[in-house]
C-alpha cells in the first residue's frame, strides 16, 4: 500500500480492492407479444377453458437464465442469450358482469432475447474459497468467461387476449392411416412491455483513495416505550390523504425545470 501523507486530497493511502468492473452494458424497451402463458395444473386449465373473459391482475419477473457463448472472429465479445420467466396472474370470468363470481389463476410465460456486448478476454481461470475450489468451466478454450447481469423492471401488461382454438385431426403415425380428433381448448396469450439493462463484468483488482474507516456516528438505542407511545411520535402522514395532482407528478419527475421556476 502507498503512503500519501502530504497529498493534497485529504485521503490516508491508496488500497486495493476486488470489484466487479462492468465492460459493457446495454440498456433496452422489449415489447413482447402475444406470449402464450401456460397453467400448471389441471384445474387451472379447465377454469380458462369455461371462461368468457379474462384481465391480467399482475405480472412479475421470476427468472432469468444466462447463456453465454464468445463470438467467433472478434475477441473479447460475448453473445448473451437470456431466458425470462414471468409468472401473470389472471382474472377469469363468465360473464362481463360485475356481479358474476371470478377466479384467479396463476400461469407463466418464457421468452428468450439475444445481445452482443463486449466482456474483455480472460485467458485464466478464476477459483475462489466460495466455491470451494471449483471452476466456472465454459469450454476447454474459455474457462473464464465475464459474469452476465441483467436489472430488469416489473413487465407492463399491454394487452392479454382470451383464444379459442378450433378441433382438429392429428395422425397417430407416421402413415397417418388414424388419427385422433383433438376437442378445442382455450389459451391466454398476453403483451408486456419491459424495460432493462444488460451487462457483462469481471472480477478486477482496483486501486482506491482511502480515507479512514467508517465509524457510525449514530449510537445504538433499545426503546423501553410502549406501542403507542411510539405511535404517537410518528408524525401524521398527511400527504398520503392528499392525492397528487398531474402537476405534481410532473414537478417531482422534474422538478429543476417546473418546481424551481414555480417557486
Amino acid at each position: 500500500m502507498a503512503e500519501f501523507a502530504n497529498n493534497p486530497y485529504g485521503f490516508k493511502e491508496a488500497v486495493t480492492i476486488q470489484a466487479e468492473r462492468i465492460f459493457d452494458s446495454c440498456s433496452d424497451r422489449d415489447c413482447l407479444e402475444d406470449l402464450e402463458v401456460v397453467f400448471p395444473d389441471f384445474e387451472s386449465n379447465q377454469l380458462v377453458n369455461e371462461a368468457a373473459y379474462a384481465k391480467a391482475r399482475c405480472c412479475e419477473v421470476t427468472s432469468a437464465y444466462f447463456s453465454i457463448e464468445p463470438i467467433q472472429f472478434n475477441k473479447g465479445f460475448y453473445s448473451v442469450d437470456i431466458t425470462y420467466t414471468f409468472n401473470i396472474e389472471v382474472e377469469l370470468s363468465s360473464s362481463a358482469s360485475a356481479s358474476v363470481p371470478t377466479n384467479i389463476v396463476n400461469g407463466s410465460a418464457t421468452f428468450t432475447k439475444k445481445v452482443i456486448l463486449y466482456g474483455s478476454e480472460g485467458g485464466t481461470k478464476l477459483f475462489s474459497s466460495d466455491d470451494n475450489g471449483a471452476v466456472s468451466q465454459n469450454g476447454c478454450c474459455y474457462n473464464n468467461p465475464p459474469r452476465a447481469s441483467v436489472t430488469v423492471a416489473d413487465p407492463i401488461v399491454l394487452g392479454l387476449r382470451l383464444v379459442t382454438i378450433p378441433a382438429f385431426s392429428a395422425c397417430t403415425d407416421a402413415t397417418c392411416e388414424t388419427a385422433v380428433t383433438v376437442p378445442s381448448r382455450k389459451m391466454i396469450c398476453v403483451t408486456l412491455g419491459m424495460f432493462s439493462i444488460v451487462s457483462l463484468s469481471r472480477s478486477v483488482p482496483v486501486m482506491i483513495p482511502s480515507f479512514d474507516y467508517e465509524v457510525p456516528s449514530k449510537e445504538c438505542t433499545s426503546s423501553t416505550e410502549s406501542p403507542c407511545e411510539l405511535f404517537d411520535r410518528i408524525s401524521f402522514p398527511t400527504s398520503e390523504f392528499y392525492p397528487k395532482s398531474l402537476e405534481d407528478v410532473a414537478c417531482s419527475q422534474n422538478s429543476n425545470s417546473c418546481c424551481d421556476s414555480a417557486n
